[in-house]
């Protein structure tokens, strides 16, 4: 019995020091975003092969390799891409919002071309 309380003490005491985890209400996105960011941080990240002496005509010292190479790497560890429903909704609004700043530059437009025909009188 005694043992059972001086084990219940010490992880009470333990979960004490431990600090304790509250997940807040998220939204979808925010919490996928997380989840994708925990997953690239899982991930190993390719460690950097150290660089072999400097031998002429390696391609890999070449200054345009080295920058498509770490492009990529850029590219494949650290972007965190958009999920397949947030790209289409995105596009959409992208779509309308140029379609309504197109119809205000063509009123604005059209409206200003009345103007000058009633001031020059043509």
């Amino acid at each position: 019995m005694a043992n059972k309380m001086s084990e219940k003490k010490k992880s009470a005491s333990q979960s004490e020091v431990e600090e304790p985890k509250v997940r807040e209400s998220k939204s979808a996105r925010a919490s996928v975003r997380e989840e994708r960011q925990s997953k690239a941080t899982r991930r190993e990240t390719p460690k950097p092969v150290a660089a072999p002496a400097k031998k002429s005509g390696g391609f890999r010292n070449n200054v345009a390799v080295r920058f498509v190479m770490e492009s990529y790497r850029e590219l494949r560890y650290k972007v965190t891409w958009p999920t397949w429903h947030e790209a289409r909704n995105m596009t959409i609004i992208c779509i309308l919002l140029s379609a309504a700043v197109g119809v205000l530059l063509g009123a604005v437009d059209f409206g200003l071309l009345q103007l000058f025909k009633l001031i020059t009188g043509r």
